[in-house]
């Protein structure tokens, strides 16, 4: 949920004189009375690694020269293990700290906006909560197992606003429309972007279809902006709200709206008409086209293998318990190898026949699967299933 600009400026963290420190374990800054702890929540980029937005906490304290912002969405490129880490989803992040014209500068560069909440906090509360971020920045604090549902850049800040201090932060969530899965909460940011949305559908497993209660509705920083606009502090009879009437320090220039004709729909309604005409040449003129269906088989096995690969061999819990492996198959990869092969022309044959009684029940049940499958590929488990069915047409004539 980070920039890259922000990556770059990572390892600048908190700089000696800006903090004027020589102890990193705790926080040496006094806050004078006019410091000010906001929380910003920056607006998604046009960059998938940005879509769903950021969020950071910002320190100012001008008597002691001090404008800084905390961001828990940082990792870190040079570590030999970044790749492998990040695949198999235990990469770390890193608590790390930028100037804020550094912060601001970025998101200029990148056409994002950023809105601030003060916090309504005293000076002592101030005071924990900046100790508690310093406790965080200490080496063997700083870094944490990312989670995207679970433990992100908004989910930390929102954690710690809440442990940090001594009052309890209460929450309304009037402005959240309940009973959402994560999944849903998801898609609104993806309408752009149709095939970056079909893919992150596919990798999501049942996990993601999971109904969100309110608190975790704020792994996302729009909606951790928008429980903290409605939070409030009980004393009593008497409210009193926990952040001040946002204020936007930095507009987005609107951009148009891009209409991307290939999109995934029209790509699997062509994709569909081309296998229905391949089969018809099939049945009315007996035109077999086996390395058409060994491409096809080849590719959804792939398909099955990397979301088989995400499911057993990564901890990326999201992932799990995949149902599209119903149709993308890793099977189909062995299968495209000996579809005319004498020696599994037997199995081969129940494999497709089996292949395709899974695809019919799959179309017919798709509304009410525990895993909400993407529509769009509804014309391309309906083209499968029809494949299946010829080739165990010819398959069937050939052991004749």
């Amino acid at each position: 949920m980070n920039s890259l600009k922000q990556i770059a400026f990572a390892f600048l963290l908190i700089l000696p004189v800006l903090l004027n420190a020589q102890n990193a374990r705790k926080s040496e800054i006094v806050l004078s009375d006019s410091a000010r702890i906001s929380l910003l929540t920056c607006s998604p980029g046009d960059e998938l690694y940005s879509v769903f937005g950021h969020s950071a906490i910002r320190v100012k304290d001008l008597p002691n020269k001090v404008d800084i912002v905390f961001n828990y969405g940082v990792f870190d490129f040079s570590d030999p293990n970044f790749y492998p880490n990040f695949v198999r989803g235990r990469m770390n992040y890193i608590l790390a700290g930028n100037y804020y014209e550094d912060f601001y500068s970025s998101y200029v560069e990148e056409n994002r906006s950023i809105s601030e909440q003060v916090l309504n906090f005293s000076k002592e509360e101030k005071q924990y909560l900046l100790d508690s971020l310093f406790i965080n920045y200490m080496p063997e604090h700083r870094y944490y197992r990312y989670d995207f549902f679970c433990d992100n850049c908004a989910t930390r800040i929102r954690n710690i606003l809440v442990e940090a201090i001594p009052r309890k932060i209460e929450f309304s969530y009037t402005s959240f429309h309940k009973g959402q899965s994560f999944r849903q909460l998801l898609m609104p940011y993806l309408t752009r972007t149709p095939w970056s949305k079909l893919g992150i559908n596919l990798l999501l497993g049942i996990p993601a279809d999971k109904v969100a209660t309110p608190w975790d509705y704020m792994f996302l920083p729009d909606y951790l902006d928008s429980a903290f606009k409605s939070a409030y502090f009980k004393s009593g009879l008497n409210q009193t709200p926990v952040t001040q009437k946002p204020n936007l320090l930095l507009g987005r220039k609107l951009s148009s709206l891009k209409v991307i004709w290939w999109s995934p729909i029209w790509v699997f309604i062509l994709g569909l008409i081309l296998i229905i005409g391949i089969s018809l040449l099939y049945f009315k003129k007996g035109f077999r086209v086996i390395w058409f269906d060994r491409i096809l088989l080849i590719s959804i096995g792939l398909l099955g293998l990397v979301f088989t690969f995400l499911w057993v061999g990564t901890a990326h819990k999201s992932m799990a318990w995949n149902m599209n492996i119903l149709w993308a198959n890793p099977i189909n990869l062995f299968v495209a190898f000996v579809l005319t092969s004498k020696r599994f022309s037997h199995f081969v044959k129940a494999y497709v026949r089996i292949n395709f009684v899974i695809l019919v029940f799959l179309l017919l049940l798709w509304p009410i699967l525990p895993q909400t499958l993407p529509f769009v590929i509804y014309p391309l488990v309906i083209a499968l299933a029809l494949r299946m069915f010829t080739m165990n047409s010819y398959l069937r004539a050939k052991l004749k």
